[in-house]
């Protein structure tokens, strides 16, 4: 593993900590927020999970110092071959990779979730 998979890998293994953790358990840096790339969120119309999860992501970013500078993508969207259909919603993804280590999705794709 290259220097630049650990990382990611780092950064990614913080920021699923981070959103895991409740909000008063930790404290809030005065840090500038300074851009963290490249994040996807992924969900689908009718995601119940969406908010909590977009909450506690937006809120990860915050005690990273970072901005909350990410894509937002209904999966649905995708092409019929891409692989991002394939993950369950919702679901962070962090240098395209998913943020929690589930692996990428392999045709045939299951159906959403």
């Amino acid at each position: 593993m290259d220097t630049h998979d650990w990382m990611a890998r780092g950064v990614g293994m913080g920021l699923a900590a981070l959103i895991l953790i409740p909000p008063v358990a930790l404290g809030v840096a005065n840090a500038q927020p300074q851009p963290l790339r490249p994040i996807v969120f992924l969900t689908r119309e009718g995601c119940v999970n969406t908010t909590t999860m977009r909450t506690r992501l937006d809120e990860a970013l915050d005690r990273l110092g970072a901005a909350k500078d990410y894509a937002v993508i209904d999966a649905d969207t995708f092409a019929e071959s891409d692989a991002r259909r394939g993950y369950g919603t919702p679901t962070v993804l962090y240098d395209n990779r998913d943020l929690f280590g589930m692996p990428e999705p392999t045709p045939p794709l299951p159906s959403p979730t």
